[in-house]
């Protein structure tokens, strides 16, 4: 590889890495603030049964209680989808961060076997064919699989909506 072609690729992975750290950092900034408003709600909660049962006001101790589990189990669904909403965004950059990637590779490795045909003994396009058609499939494969992990995902999503919604439900019905 000539030197100036390594200092550009260089400069280009380089400039990737800054843009992916600070994807990276967004996304932990996100996370943050999810995380935070929902300890300020724990300890707002904490705070106002601990005024309850400074005072002695046990039938208030237990309404704050009661209402406390029913929002807890909303606010951890809501949680739960603002979270996953992050780590779906992050990871599909990332998909299509690897998916241009191995478009490259596989551009370069077709360049590479067009110029290595012109050098081959006869039947050397056969072989050409072959490894094209591979890195094709190998690439479909990718996107394939990229489908099925995210359909999978919004399976298992909707699994715990579901329990999530029965067990809110046998709560509110056994009280």
């Amino acid at each position: 590889m000539d030197p100036k072609d390594l200092q550009k690729w260089q400069r280009e992975k380089a400039k990737e890495l800054f843009d992916y750290s600070h994807t990276l950092l967004e996304a932990a900034k996100k996370l943050s603030e999810h995380h935070m408003a929902e300890m300020e709600w724990g300890m707002k909660n904490a705070l106002d049964s601990a005024k309850s049962a400074a005072k002695n006001d046990l039938a208030k101790l237990k309404s704050l209680q009661e209402d406390a589990t029913k929002e807890a189990a909303k606010r951890a669904a809501v949680y739960q989808k603002k979270v996953k909403s992050v780590l779906k965004d992050l990871g599909e950059g990332a998909a299509d961060e690897t998916e241009k990637h191995l478009e490259k590779v596989r551009a370069s490795l077709v360049s590479w076997l067009e110029e290595a045909e012109n050098k081959m003994p006869a039947h050397a396009d056969k072989i050409s064919k072959v490894v094209n058609e591979m890195s094709v499939t190998g690439q479909n494969m990718f996107k394939e699989g990229r489908r099925i992990v995210n359909q999978v995902a919004d399976t298992a999503e909707k699994n715990i909506d579901e329990l999530v919604k029965k067990s809110s439900g046998s709560k509110t019905k056994s009280d």
